[in-house]
């Protein structure tokens, strides 16, 4: 079975940077401009391209897709000639398959499986899918991490959305707020899913952890990287994994600091003052962490923490200078051997920390050991 342990291995990482850089990611260190992002008041309107449907998926191809990607590089019509060439356009056997881009062996052209209906999504999916196409001819078929791979189809995306703000602004709207409502897949539910495999490294290996770190290194090399950068990544092959930025982003987890003060050592003598201190600590974690907790009356969020205390179903995590980096609610079932967890707040930079130190004191304390776990910030069954 391939776990993250192998993941971490082919990919030339180890699990602190991955986590330095989601750590990262979740305090806003690394920057996520968009330079694509048009402030043209005239624009036309999402839901005026999406009455439209767009020309055929060759024609997209072409006039579109292959220039886009192309004007990326010094050699356009090195490219251009690649793309156009060596590159079949297949549609799926199956319209429950996920479109995908197949290297079919040395000497043969890559093919791009996918549907076609005309709209915005499939355009920045040909897109997607084309750079991958474009990365196996450039490393003349050579294995691609995956991390890198898709780094290299995110940034095709990125390539099509800057062509068509200037040659096609009619499109941009529509294609943009499809690459922004994906986000919240690729760096939303992917994160969970990598976070899963970090916690767990003998957890079973799953693609979708690969996008994360693609996606910010793909959005880091757009907007910072020069043609040269962008070529090496596409002909890297087995070695592409050198040129993403992936020890630059997690360095910025360095920059980050406990703005909270050091939690007192609990006093056994005065169980009030401690219970006072842990509400205390809860509310600044609450506060520092933007959980909408505001809209609660103060009666209602004071007396819903006490019981929490009382009943011994909250933990407060602590780093490592005893400062609150999380706190933990739960719910005890009375016939299965599990917590339901009611809420989960971490400053942003602490999520998985408080993850792993509420698994440690679960399985202490309960005897109950961590099956699963999702970002601090959702509400599930995990125990």
């Amino acid at each position: 079975m391939f776990t993250c342990t192998d993941w971490l291995a082919l990919h030339g990482l180890s699990e602190s940077r991955v986590k330095d850089v989601i750590s990262a990611f979740y305090a806003g260190k690394i920057d996520y401009p968009l330079p694509f992002i048009s402030t043209d008041k005239e624009m036309p309107s999402v839901s005026d391209f999406i009455s439209k449907k767009l020309p055929s998926q060759e024609i997209c191809y072409k006039t579109i897709v292959v220039p886009a990607l192309a004007a990326a590089f010094d050699n356009e019509s090195k490219e251009q000639h690649l793309l156009c060439n060596h590159v079949e356009l297949l549609s799926l056997s199956n319209s429950e398959e996920a479109p995908c881009t197949v290297c079919q062996g040395s000497g043969r052209s890559p093919g791009i499986l996918m549907d076609w209906n005309g709209r915005a999504e499939d355009l920045l999916c040909l897109a997607h899918e084309a750079a991958h196409a474009l990365q196996i001819l450039l490393s003349e078929h050579e294995l691609m991490p995956p991390v890198a791979r898709e780094t290299c189809a995110f940034i095709g995306e990125l390539l099509l959305l800057d062509y068509v703000k200037v040659h096609l602004p009619h499109l941009h709207a529509a294609l943009l707020d499809v690459w922004n409502s994906e986000n919240s897949f690729y760096l939303g539910d992917c994160v969970d899913v990598l976070i899963d495999a970090l916690n767990h490294s003998g957890v079973s290996y799953h693609y979708y952890q690969n996008y994360p770190l693609a996606r910010l290194a793909a959005v880091q090399m757009f907007s910072y990287a020069n043609s040269q950068s962008v070529s090496r990544l596409f002909s890297g092959g087995q070695g592409a994994m050198s040129y993403l930025p992936i020890d630059e982003m997690a360095s910025f987890a360095a920059e980050i600091e406990n703005p909270l003060p050091v939690f007192p050592i609990p006093d056994n003598e005065q169980p009030v003052v401690d219970a006072y201190r842990s509400l205390g600590a809860m509310a600044l974690l609450d506060i520092e962490s933007w959980r909408n907790a505001s809209c609660q009356r103060i009666e209602s969020y004071y007396l819903g923490l006490l019981k929490n205390l009382q009943a011994r179903t909250a933990f407060i995590a602590l780093d490592s200078d005893m400062k609150p980096v999380g706190y933990t609610t739960w719910i005890e079932s009375s016939t299965e051997n599990n917590l339901l967890l009611i809420c989960q707040t971490a400053l942003p930079n602490q999520r998985l920390n408080l993850q792993r130190t509420l698994e440690q004191h679960i399985r202490t304390t309960k005897g109950v050991d961590a099956s699963y776990t999702r970002n601090a910030a959702k509400e599930m069954l995990v125990w």
